[in-house]
């Protein structure tokens, strides 16, 4: 029987057809044939065992159920020539613990044989969960292999591969040919299956920061903020599902968080979808809401392997939600007419069709997946779209600001103008109110002491003496007018200043000493022209009335702070006999009322040793 069996295995050997370069024509050897047997020996098993054929690729979850253990791959083909350059070996997909073996010679392997359990026999107890297929990222292998290992005609590889109970086992189709070219070839499956992704995943990952970034400075925009969660729940999926090899949390929780991301994304794209097309549709809010919050419990179902059809099944929902966020595209570009909104409907419809592709039709497990490149288009024309609407919401912003800063520049300039004219003005009635102040002080005091000496004249009644005093009367209140206009800066030393130049001569004549004790005191916002003026008449009152009245000798001036140092004083005292009659009166009552035209107060205390004026000026 072991004969029949050898002579057999020798005739099918010799009718199979056995890959070559120089039959193929080509540079680089495709074996997708081989022969399988389970063995769980350490050395290439002989040729007596049951050698089966077998296509590759061979996933085991499809070929043998529900098995575990060590099987050997046997590979034949056929070089024309001794080789002198360096070999090598590709295999896109290999899962399990594999070793390489060509005409004997050891090659390499992937990882240490290990004893997946209690045993290392096959064994049919333990079944292999199915969604776990495919669930984590592809490693491609590439072994070299020395010229000396390979000679002209048949050659044979073996492979022994171990799979783990719970894990999938998976032989992808062989690459064999010069190094180089085995190289080049094994650099674009990594690209496609790992780098490629692996830079989507983060470039996904840091422009949906960003994205989150702009949202949170415009809350109000909430799709940047779905999009943002989109980019980020991609990301999740694809580094998950494409990238990472080595699961950082154990199964099935890893498989549940990569699948939530898949889900997260899709209902953040739909969400999004709505607020780009500017729908409010509450109840398909609160169902996709609803929907994301009971995946991650039937995910979990469908990766043990209970709860029946719908959690075996629940992936299609996905493709359910994708026709609805690229019904929304369609249904947008539609009505809006854009080539932006069709270049977005266009986009998401070359993803949806290479997902739907790739998911639902049956394909060789070796073939390359593009389904994270699909992706790409669809994001850049979202991502394009976003920032877009921001620059432009940039632009309008510093437009408006610029037009803002034209207008009030237009406008300071206008209140400019608009104030110095008011100032034009304002002086213009200043001098207007000034003049007519002037006029009215000299009409009522100048104008009416030289019409009472022009009387005296008249009427000869009048001596020499009496008329030159009435005209000295209107030269001091001529003088007192003209010290009232010069500027004071609401300092009341100047005043006092002026007041003492035109008195200190007349009082030394009447044989009055005058002791001025004025010293500095805090400024005085009363000191306007008008003001002044009534401060010298009070003064000038006052010294006249000594000088008339008083009989006094000695004169004493002081200016201070009252303890309040809420009022400055200017203090007259003297040392005559006072001052009383009709006269006396009228002069007191004027003097009065002028102190309280200033807003100060008169205060006149008469003693047996003199009299003593106090007019008190506020300082505010």
């Amino acid at each position: 029987m072991a004969r029949l069996c050898a002579i057999a295995l020798v005739l099918e050997l010799a009718l199979a057809p056995i890959p070559s370069l120089g039959a193929t024509g080509e540079s680089l050897l495709r074996l997708d044939h081989a022969e399988f047997v389970l063995s769980d020996s350490s050395e290439a098993p002989s040729d007596s065992l049951a050698w089966q054929p077998q296509g590759l690729p061979d996933d085991w979850v499809a070929s043998r159920p529900d098995v575990w253990g060590y099987g050997w791959y046997r590979l034949r083909f056929v070089l024309p020539g001794e080789p002198h350059e360096l070999y090598a070996v590709h295999l896109p997909v290999l899962k399990g613990v594999a070793a390489l073996y060509v005409n004997g010679g050891y090659i390499g392997q992937t990882e240490t044989f290990g004893r997946g359990d209690s045993t290392d026999r096959p064994s049919l107890e333990t079944p292999l969960l199915v969604p776990e297929r495919g669930l984590f990222a592809h490693v491609p292998r590439l072994f070299a292999i020395r010229p000396e290992l390979l000679h002209t005609g048949v050659n044979t590889a073996y492979v022994r591969l171990q799979v783990r109970r719970g894990a999938s086992g998976v032989l992808s189709r062989v690459t064999i040919g010069p190094e180089p070219l085995v190289r080049s070839e094994y650099d674009r499956t990594v690209f496609v299956s790992l780098s490629g992704p692996g830079m989507i995943s983060i470039f996904s990952a840091g422009f949906g920061a960003f994205i989150l970034l702009l949202w949170l400075r415009r809350r109000h925009e909430s799709m940047y903020g779905y999009f943002g969660l989109t980019a980020l729940a991609f990301a999740l999926f694809v580094a998950g599902r494409f990238v990472i090899t080595e699961p950082p949390i154990p199964f099935p929780y890893w498989g549940i968080l990569v699948w939530v991301g898949l889900e997260g994304y899709i209902v953040f794209l739909c969400l999004f979808a709505l607020r780009y097309a500017g729908w409010r549709w509450p109840r398909l809010e609160r169902w996709l809401w609803a929907y994301l919050a009971v995946s991650p419990f039937i995910d979990y179902a469908s990766f043990v392997g209970i709860g029946g059809w719908i959690p075996q099944h629940w992936w299609l929902m996905t493709f359910v939600l994708t026709l609805v966020y690229v019904g929304v595209f369609w249904a947008t570009a539609w009505r809006r007419k854009t080539l932006e909104t069709l270049g977005l409907a266009v986009a998401g419809s070359v993803k949806l069709i290479i997902s739907a592709n790739e998911r639902l039709l049956p394909h060789p497990i070796d073939l390359p997946r593009y389904q994270p490149f699909a992706y790409v288009p669809m994001f850049m024309m979202i991502g394009w779209i976003l920032i877009d609407r921001f620059v432009k919401s940039l632009n309008e912003s510093e437009k408006l600001n610029a037009e803002l800063e034209h207008r009030v520049a237009q406008k300071h300039a206008e209140l400019e103008q608009s104030y110095r004219h008011m100032q034009q003005m304002e002086r213009q009635q200043a001098i207007v109110e000034e003049r007519r102040r002037i006029m009215r002080d000299m009409h009522d005091g100048i104008g009416a002491q030289l019409i009472s000496a022009l009387s005296l004249v008249e009427h000869g009644e009048s001596s020499a003496t009496e008329i030159a005093a009435a005209l000295r009367e209107c030269l001091d209140d001529l003088r007192l007018t003209i010290d009232s206009l010069e500027p004071t800066e609401n300092d009341l030393l100047p005043v006092m200043g002026n007041l003492r130049y035109r008195l200190d001569g007349r009082l030394r004549k009447q044989g009055i000493d005058l002791d001025w004790q004025v010293r500095e005191v805090p400024g005085l916002f009363c000191l306007t022209p008008q003001n002044v003026l009534h401060i010298l008449r009070i003064l000038q009152e006052a010294f006249t009335n000594i000088v008339k009245h008083a009989h006094a000798s000695s004169i004493h001036v002081e200016t201070g702070l009252d303890a309040a140092g809420e009022h400055v004083y200017i203090q007259v005292r003297d040392n005559g006999t006072g001052f009383c009659g009709e006269h006396a009166g009228r002069g007191i009552a004027s003097m009065r009322h002028r102190a309280k035209i200033i807003g100060g107060r008169l205060e006149i205390k008469p003693s047996a040793a003199g009299t003593t004026l106090n007019l008190l000026l506020p300082v505010s």
